[in-house]
């Protein structure tokens, strides 16, 4: 038996037709798992990466659901169980926020980063656990370095992510009885379109860049392979850890 192919496994990954989430959906598609995502805009981009999915000879399910919304989480699992019957693996990927100065956030920003960042993991671990088998699952949490690292303009996701290391202890520990691992990774600045909102974007990566022993930033591919460890059954002994993959920024 391959302890490191998923064949046979089903993976919900939130926020899974772009940038990180797509490298995890298309990782975990190619070694064997059948991949539920959701999408709230983006459309296209979810068709996409199902079609992509689909020709590695895996079954792809696209389901509108804003894992903001304690409803839509609902929603979302009505559809997994009634696509897949089960699930095995959860990732919680979906990322939403404000980017400004700690004393200019609103309630909405605020709101918003709380809600979609860690309330939903809370959400989303509560209802795949419903339907996870006897036998166990995985779970794995998107965190990132801004969690404990001051980033500029970054107050209200990093705070959000903060709460959801906690809560990746806090299920860790809870859950371990069931055979359920639960654990995060943290990743440095990656290529992707959330740079995007980052104000003087080329200015910041330019100084992470400097600051990153390998002298460049992450691509998608490498965290999703960090994402793919964890969601393993070699990472069976690894328990409610956050795995920071940043390059050695951070050291």
């Amino acid at each position: 038996m391959d302890m490191n192919g998923f064949e046979g496994k089903k993976a919900l990954i939130t926020g899974g037709s772009r940038g990180i989430g797509r490298a995890i959906s298309l990782m975990a598609a190619a070694r064997g798992a059948d991949i539920a995502i959701n999408f709230v805009k983006n459309e296209e981009a979810a068709a996409e990466t199902a079609a992509e999915i689909e020709k590695l000879g895996r079954k792809c399910l696209v389901i509108k659901a804003d894992v903001s919304e304690p409803k839509e989480i609902k929603t979302l699992f009505a559809s997994v169980k009634e696509g897949f019957g089960s699930l095995d693996m959860l990732v919680s990927n979906a990322v939403s926020g404000v980017i400004g100065p700690a004393d200019r956030i609103g309630r909405f920003g605020w709101d918003r980063a709380i809600n979609t960042n860690s309330r939903s993991f809370m959400l989303l671990v509560q209802q795949a656990v419903k339907i996870f088998p006897e036998t166990g699952g995985k779970i794995v949490a998107i965190s990132s370095i801004g969690s404990s690292h001051c980033l500029p303009g970054y107050a209200a996701v990093g705070a959000s992510k903060a709460a959801l290391e906690t809560l990746v202890r806090y299920f860790a520990k809870e859950l371990a009885p069931r055979s359920i691992n639960v654990n995060a990774v943290s990743g440095g600045p990656v290529e992707t379109s959330a740079l995007d909102y980052f104000p003087d974007k080329d200015q910041i990566i330019e100084e992470w860049q400097k600051k990153t022993p390998q002298k460049r930033i992450a691509r998608p591919e490498e965290i999703a392979t960090v994402v793919g460890f964890l969601l393993s059954e070699d990472a069976s002994w690894i328990q409610g850890q956050t795995i920071i993959a940043d390059g050695g920024l951070t050291l």
